[in-house]
């Protein structure tokens, strides 16, 4: 069983709150976004809980500091913030390593580069939004921390071939 760190204490109890507060408001605000509340506040919660002081990550005995625990490490980063931090320089700099360790970590381990995974990831979240939470490609690029809505088009219609709305058009013919 996790217990929490005294300093965390406090806000993993408002944060209960808040989660079983949203849980009784079915029916408030629409479903999509009574899940995506719901989800949010759990993530939140699980990752302070999990991630309190004291508390060692799973196979952290056998892990050491190799590769495979750094990419870990980066999976657990770009999971956290994936929305604003867009370069492998960022994420290394989180890890307190070089992008040169970082990009080895990563290769290792999948066979694919750092910014490659970024950009796997966001695509992931925006075919997401998309697709079965049914946002416009203008909220997507804001969400995912584009500046411009034309470059989110461009990033996505060159990694799926098909333009945010004609992705999301095809997610609701699927649908239906």
């Amino acid at each position: 069983m996790l217990s929490p760190h005294p300093d965390d204490t406090a806000w993993l109890q408002q944060t209960a709150l808040q989660l079983l507060d949203e849980h009784r408001a079915l029916g408030r605000r629409p479903l999509d976004i009574h899940h995506a509340l719901r989800r949010s506040l759990l993530e939140s919660l699980l990752l302070r809980l999990a991630n309190s002081p004291g508390i060692a990550p799973i196979g952290t005995a056998t892990a050491g500091t190799g590769r495979a625990h750094r990419y870990g490490r980066f999976l657990d980063a770009l999971e956290l913030h994936f929305r604003e931090l867009h370069q492998a320089a960022d994420y290394a700099e989180l890890l307190g390593c070089s992008v040169r360790t970082l990009s080895r970590a990563a290769r290792d381990v999948t066979g694919k580069g750092v910014r490659e995974l970024i950009d796997e990831r966001r695509l992931l979240e925006a075919r997401r939004l998309l697709g079965g939470a049914r946002w416009d490609a203008r909220a997507v690029a804001v969400h995912l921390g584009f500046t411009d809505p034309a470059n989110f088009g461009r990033f996505f219609r060159d990694r799926t071939g098909l333009t945010p709305a004609a992705f999301a058009a095809r997610a609701v013919t699927t649908d239906a």
